[in-house]
């Protein structure tokens, strides 16, 4: 399980930092181009958008597998180890799972909603809208992994 989870934590992150250095290019492209008078590109929010969206979902995916993200954990560091941090870490990972599986449903509603093609590239929106249930479903699958590790790392292993 530890492997499945290093591998797609790793693929998410490959994913997010190449959707970064393709954004960084385009951008830097697309300024020089502007600077020299060369014009611009049509496609340009095209490529934008989809590499903005893959960035952003799954870099958030990759965070959230590593507990990387931005937490505000002073409550759960003032507790002691077992059943109250426990509790606590549930109750959080309830309302996570929760928001987590209205992302992801919304995300499937809207990807199979999307039938229309980019004006220039003829590229199908759904391809961009794809990040949104994937990544949602990787959150939400970790979290009731994570929930039920707490539980079993709590009961059966003998803590207070």
């Amino acid at each position: 399980m530890k492997r499945l989870e290093t591998l797609t934590e790793a693929t998410l992150r490959i994913i997010a930092s190449l959707s970064l250095a393709v954004l960084f290019l385009l951008i830097l492209t697309n300024v020089v181009a502007r600077s020299f008078d060369l014009g611009g590109f049509a496609w340009f929010d095209e490529i934008v958008r989809g590499s903005f969206a893959y960035m952003v979902f799954f870099g958030s995916a990759a965070l959230w597998i590593k507990r990387d993200h931005f937490q505000v954990d002073w409550l759960e560091l003032m507790l002691p180890d077992g059943k109250a941090r426990w509790f606590l870490r549930s109750i959080v990972a309830i309302l996570c799972a929760g928001f987590l599986a209205v992302m992801t449903w919304y995300g499937w509603v809207l990807f199979n909603k999307a039938a229309a093609l980019t004006p220039i590239l003829q590229i199908p929106e759904r391809g961009f809208y794809a990040a949104i249930p994937i990544s949602g479903a990787v959150m939400l699958l970790h979290t009731i992994a994570s929930l039920i590790g707490d539980t079993k790392h709590t009961f059966l292993s003998g803590d207070p």
